[in-house]
């Protein structure tokens, strides 16, 4: 992954090969990305925190184009183990009590498909899974991977709210 701190590939890039803590003594600020291979999720806080992006091979000519709200890039790693089988519980109340749902594809409507858009708890059975928290895999993205999830903060997010699910 080329991280460039201005749009359209200009400006000062860095190289990076792997995951990284701290992009900042490297870039001050990134507004493009050329993945050129292997899924990544950027953070926009050092210590992989803060808002998660999730992206792809492929080229980013500013943030908005990775739904970024910023240009605070200051650390990423990449996904290992992308590619699925894919198997995942929701449950509608903390610590895995409740009404459940299991998933093996992405939806882009958990409401549509649950009748509710809160998932208070989730277990990752299998694959690595991203939570959008509005319908149509947009708004802010949270990646799971295999494990379990007693409630919302062990993903990263403060509310439950759920929109789609890939």
């Amino acid at each position: 992954i080329v991280f460039f701190e201005d749009r359209d590939f200009k400006g000062k890039s860095y190289d990076c090969k792997g995951d990284s803590a701290n992009l900042h003594g490297y870039i001050r600020r990134c507004n493009s990305v050329k993945v050129e291979g292997g899924w990544w999720v950027l953070y926009e806080r050092n210590n992989f925190t803060g808002y998660q992006y999730v992206i792809g091979p492929g080229e980013y000519n500013n943030y908005s184009s990775w739904m970024g709200f910023n240009d605070c890039v200051r650390s990423c790693r990449i996904i290992r183990n992308p590619k699925g089988p894919y198997k995942l519980m929701l449950y509608e109340r903390l610590n895995f009590i409740g009404q459940s749902l299991e998933l093996t594809e992405s939806i882009k409507s958990v409401q549509d498909k649950w009748l509710r858009q809160e998932v208070q708890s989730c277990k990752v059975l299998e694959g690595t899974w991203v939570f959008f928290e509005h319908p149509n895999f947009s708004g802010r993205q949270y990646l799971l991977e295999k494990g379990e999830y007693h409630h919302c903060s062990e993903w990263g997010a403060l509310k439950a709210v759920v929109g789609s699910i890939r």
